[in-house]
């Protein structure tokens, strides 16, 4: 058994099961609609306006940076660095995906975001990263661009353009970005045919080593928001779990104490919220430090890091077979046409 602490609370959960069929509860399908918040429902106009707002590095202090330069939704949704390199920006930690970030509960490596609202907030004033500095800044900025101010009343109506408001279209549209129909998903809604033999022996090797103990479910993450984990729950294990491994030093794995350095909890030294394995071959370097860019290193890793377990090289070649069958097929993306600046440029 694996006991992963969700805020405070182990939930136990088997991992020695005999047989991996396409019912199995731990095992799910992509949905086909992402999930929204009550207070943020979808609407086209959103979606559209946050799709601007997300391409669009006016929405920076420097007009340098877009969401996007971090996230790249013409790769795998992230920056395909180890960290964030940017002139004049302090980033530790590599960038997540943001494809099927719907199903997601938390965001951030450490969780610290309980909403992608609040996480496109915190974007767009930390100094290391967007550096607006104060929502007013941007709330400015948007107001003085003719195109922004007929696109926030299509999305909002009367209300003001306002950092929420921003925050709310940003999240709405990262909600669509969703990659459906993976080889993994055809075969658990029954298509046999959709796997080969290595990928099946490695979907049960996955099982037997463990890994499904935390990377379960939707995203392969742990719950996706619902019955199990409301928005903002965190799902987290610790990383490294057994010490003193020959891969600790060499791959700098200790330093960074996770959601410690938010919480400053001395419980939370070394624990992340789990990441999702979907698109795992498109997202490399792996791990929050970006240390490693080898999946199949990465599964060595774990094996060692996590459970201690000897794992054959056999094994290894099955468990990534198996990963690459989480890859799903990419949405086409059309670049959004950006509202002029009337005239005018950030530095007048």
């Amino acid at each position: 058994m694996t006991f992963t602490k969700i805020h405070g609370v182990l939930l136990i959960l088997l991992c020695g099961f005999s047989a991996i069929t396409p019912a199995f509860d731990y095992l799910q399908p992509l949905p086909e609609k992402p999930i929204a918040p009550a207070d943020n429902p979808l609407t086209q106009e959103k979606i559209d306006l946050g799709k601007s707002l997300f391409f669009d590095p006016r929405l920076s202090a420097k007009g340098d940076v877009s969401c996007n330069s971090c996230h790249n939704l013409a790769a795998g949704g992230d920056d395909d660095g180890a960290v964030i390199n940017m002139p004049g920006r302090l980033i530790k930690r590599s960038a997540p995906s943001v494809w099927n970030v719907a199903y997601m509960s938390t965001y951030y490596w450490d969780a610290r975001a309980k909403s992608l609202e609040k996480q496109a907030v915190e974007h767009i004033l930390d100094p290391n990263i967007m550096a607006m500095g104060h929502a007013t800044n941007l709330q400015a900025r948007l107001q003085s661009i003719p195109g922004y101010v007929q696109m926030f009343r299509a999305a909002f109506g009367n209300q003001p353009i306002s950092i929420e408001t921003i925050a709310q279209a940003i999240a709405s549209f990262e909600r669509t970005l969703i990659v459906p129909d993976s080889r993994f998903d055809q075969f658990i809604k029954g298509n046999e045919a959709a796997l080969n033999e290595q990928e099946k022996r490695g979907m049960q090797t996955f099982t037997d080593k463990g890994c499904l103990s935390c990377h379960f479910g939707t995203n392969f993450a742990g719950p996706a928001p619902g019955p199990a984990l409301k928005m903002g729950d965190g799902f987290y294990e610790m990383f490294p779990n057994y010490r003193g491994s020959r891969y600790e030093e060499k791959y700098d794995f200790v330093s960074d104490l996770g959601r410690y350095h938010t919480s400053l909890d001395a419980e939370h030294k070394l624990m992340w919220r789990v990441p999702s394995l979907r698109n795992i071959t498109d997202t490399a370097p792996y791990f929050h430090n970006g240390s490693v860019n080898d999946l199949s290193q990465a599964v060595r890793i774990m094996s060692e890091v996590q459970f201690n377990y000897p794992i054959t090289e056999h094994e290894v070649q099955d468990i990534v077979a198996f990963l690459q069958t989480l890859t799903g097929k990419y949405p086409s993306l059309t670049l959004p046409r950006l509202p002029d600046t009337s005239g005018a440029s950030l530095t007048n």
